[in-house]
């Protein structure tokens, strides 16, 4: 009898653990899985062909209702990957407009107390960040760079090569 038993309870064992396996595969179902795929986009900016660090790379549907906005930014040799929902996961297929950016990084002053002999009440105003390409490529209506992006045909060889 204790065969019976013990076999009883391994079947009542494996009967719970493959339900909530079911239960648990279903319940986890990743969110990503909605939303449109991507495909891989990389390449280099320069200007006057030297790398750009720190360019910011944006890609801007030319078709507003189709596809989506997606990013990217400059490592030290130039070299981005774009993301569109979350770090560089992909570009959504579709034609796109660039602009590119690269904004001079301000030093950020530090607000003295009020008994600190340095304070100032009437700080002078900071002047604005400066972009440090040309002015052209910061539009993606007047950049004149396009993409367009193919559905599963990855991109690994972009270049633009920023003149003055």
């Amino acid at each position: 009898m204790p065969t019976l038993k013990r076999s009883k309870s391994l079947l009542y064992f494996t009967l719970v653990f493959c339900s909530l396996s079911v239960l648990l595969t279903g319940c986890g179902s990743n969110p990503d899985d909605e939303r449109p795929s991507r495909t891989p986009v990389s390449g280099t900016v320069t200007f006057n062909g030297e790398p750009v660090e720190g360019a910011s790379i944006s890609f801007v549907p030319v078709d507003q209702t189709k596809g989506q906005n997606a990013n990217g930014l400059t490592d030290n040799a130039g070299l981005f990957q774009m993301g569109t929902f979350e770090g560089t996961d992909g570009v959504v297929a579709g034609e796109y407009n660039v602009m590119i950016t690269k904004i001079e990084s301000a030093e950020a002053s530090q607000a003295l107390p009020e008994d600190d002999p340095n304070y100032d009440p009437n700080p002078k105003p900071q002047p604005p960040p400066e972009n440090l390409l040309p002015e052209k490529y910061a539009s993606a209506d007047n950049s004149g760079l396009i993409v367009t992006v193919e559905d599963g045909k990855e991109i690994a060889d972009l270049k633009f090569d920023l003149q003055e």
